[in-house]
């Protein structure tokens, strides 16, 4: 025994009793699998855990790309904005007619004042011509730019006339004369013009 190994022991009556707990110790070391403690030189070295065992950080997922989910034939029109909009102005076109009417009715109505009655002419005159500013030849956008001058139109009559001067005159369903629904088509239209064409057509309807 070294005089530093000497030095450390406990001091008499106590070396039995701190040579039974360093015995309990080694043993309760042993049956855990950790390394034994000395005698003299107390406790072992501490404890590493074993590489296998040591917590590793979750590896992040790779990245995986979206793509593109394919639009069904039959999916909503409000989910395909661009289709639902062409729909919208079709149904405008096959109504023209009825539009028509309502706007030969509209020049004769002393109600309506007279600036407007002359906008009105000129919009159903550029309407019922073959020449303007997208030949009617041209299937589908050859009608677009009329639908966006009447709904136009109409926005600043039921603005300035009134809605229940149109109603008088027009035989389909009310609401389709709504400030909403005429703003709808307007802009549904309005989606397949140029710029520099809309402002044109709101210059002629006075918009």
């Amino acid at each position: 025994m070294t005089t530093e190994q000497h030095e450390q022991l406990p001091p008499e009556p106590a070396q039995e009793r701190h040579f039974a707990r360093l015995a309990r110790e080694r043993e309760a070391d042993r049956r855990a699998g950790r390394p034994e403690r000395g005698l003299f030189t107390g406790r072992g070295p501490k404890e590493t855990s074993r590489p296998e065992e040591t917590s590793r950080p979750e590896e992040e997922a790779p990245h995986r790309s979206r793509r593109p989910r394919p639009v069904p034939e039959d999916e909503e029109p409000a989910a395909r904005p661009q289709t639902g909009m062409k729909r919208s102005v079709v149904r405008a076109i096959r109504q023209i007619p009825s539009y028509v009417r309502l706007l030969v009715g509209l020049v004769t109505d002393r109600r309506v004042s007279t600036f407007d009655r002359v906008l009105v002419l000129a919009a159903a005159a550029y309407m019922v011509s073959p020449i303007d500013f997208i030949p009617d030849l041209i299937p589908f956008l050859g009608e677009v730019d009329d639908v966006f001058l009447l709904m136009t139109a109409l926005q600043r009559l039921v603005a300035n006339a009134g809605r229940t001067v149109l109603l008088d005159h027009w035989h389909g369903a009310p609401d389709e004369l709504d400030d909403v629904n005429l703003a709808r088509l307007a802009s549904a239209a309005g989606f397949f013009l140029p710029a520099r064409l809309r402002r044109r057509l709101r210059k002629m309807a006075g918009r």
